[in-house]
């Protein structure tokens, strides 16, 4: 059997799938990762074949400045959006379409690479994220099924059609078309990370494979100071793998507020960051944590403070670690929010000055509450199949066919 991993960006889209390629390739069955020359160093890192697809990067996609540059509105984005599309404004709609639009753009750039590798390798299953459109098209193309696997938190789903709820996309359909394939939906059927607690009611029907969280935050070495128990609380700052890919100045720029923030809490303070950045640097007594995964920073840690990214809120979630969480988009917020709503951390606005940071984590240090409500979410998430099962139900769906 073979299967076809596709991804669109690194590393926030590709590491959600490590674990169940991994698992796939335990269990005898030959696996290429698909991904824009651009993130091939980060699949060769996964230890996975890698498969080259489309230019180094996507086309710029033209339209209003305001669109691109900014997730604003008229009014704060409704919790629970990316469940239920009915609550966004026309704005919130329209910034929505947009971003998709560029994912339609992107797919354009990656179908004819994709779908002729697909065509000659023939796999029996593709497997791509929420957002990589060319990854249901070429398995259109070959006739075969295709499953999406989830972001850890928040997937936002029918990204591909006008409001969420309407007709393709401009553009979606055409990318079928071109290769004598019917359309079809990209995320109807959803490889599931996050627990049962972590599950709103959506408006619309997914179909959803469960699959245990494991987390991978790529490759690294563990430093010898983990393993000393510190005298005093140890708390990371993060502003996670993924915004210091897409936006290296603003993840530096709200990596350093944040630690700027909790100094002067008696806590040992460990910043995390990405190879070649440190802005850590300029807080004295803090620790830096250079390209050390989170799953084996996490759990030395009591508490965490980060931007609301997925793969960043799942592993402190996994590790057991309190969140307090400053989103600085709308869909890190949705992510806060459904912690928050589980009991396995706190939320401030990303505006909050330095004393209310402080504030809130000394409250989150101190709190039962937290610990009690990550007790129960990770029995859940302990519930869950493991990759190697989810590998089984995959096998059974391929041979189902389309």
């Amino acid at each position: 059997m073979r299967i076809l991993f596709a991804t669109w960006a690194a590393p926030g889209h590709l590491f959600p799938m490590v674990p169940l390629a991994w698992a796939a390739r335990a269990a005898g069955i030959d696996v290429r990762v698909a991904a824009p020359p651009s993130c091939q160093d980060a699949v060769r890192r996964t230890g996975l074949p890698g498969v080259a697809i489309g230019p180094d990067t996507p086309p710029e996609r033209k339209g209003p400045a305001r669109n691109a540059k900014s997730w604003g509105s008229d009014r704060p984005w409704p919790d629970g959006w990316t469940a239920r599309p009915e609550l966004l404004d026309d704005w919130q709609t329209t910034v929505l379409d947009y971003t998709a639009g560029k994912q339609v753009a992107a797919a354009a750039t990656m179908t004819d690479d994709l779908v002729a590798f697909a065509r000659w390798w023939r796999p029996d299953l593709v497997v791509c994220d929420a957002l990589c459109f060319a990854g249901p098209v070429a398995a259109a193309a070959v006739g075969v099924p295709h499953v999406v696997k989830g972001w850890e938190l928040g997937t936002l789903l029918r990204a591909e059609r006008a409001g969420r709820r309407g007709d393709w996309l401009p553009g979606y359909a055409e990318l079928f078309e071109r290769y004598g394939a019917q359309p079809r939906e990209c995320a109807a059927h959803l490889i599931d990370s996050a627990p049962p607690a972590l599950h709103l009611p959506e408006s619309f029907e997914v179909r959803r494979t469960p699959m245990r969280y494991v987390p991978f935050n790529g490759a690294g070495t563990a430093p010898a100071w983990l393993a000393k128990r510190p005298r005093r609380p140890r708390v990371c700052v993060t502003s996670g793998v993924a915004l210091g890919s897409y936006d290296p100045a603003t993840a530096a720029r709200v990596t350093g507020e944040l630690a700027q923030a909790v100094t002067g809490l008696g806590v040992e303070l460990v910043v995390a960051a990405g190879a070649g950045g440190a802005p850590a640097t300029t807080v004295p007594g803090a620790r830096v944590a250079e390209s050390v995964p989170f799953h084996l920073l996490l759990p030395t840690c009591d508490a965490v403070v980060h931007h609301g990214g997925a793969g960043t809120a799942m592993t402190a979630l996994a590790c057991g670690v309190p969140q307090l969480i400053l989103p600085q988009s709308p869909p890190y917020a949705e992510i806060a929010h459904r912690v928050r709503r589980a009991g396995a951390g706190t939320v401030l606005d990303p505006d909050s000055d330095p004393a209310a940071v402080r504030d809130a984590l000394a409250r989150l240090l101190e709190s039962e509450r937290h610990p009690t409500a990550l007790t129960r979410l990770r029995a859940e998430m302990d519930a869950m199949p493991t990759p190697a099962e989810t590998v089984i139900a995959l096998e059974a769906l391929a041979r189902e066919g389309v």
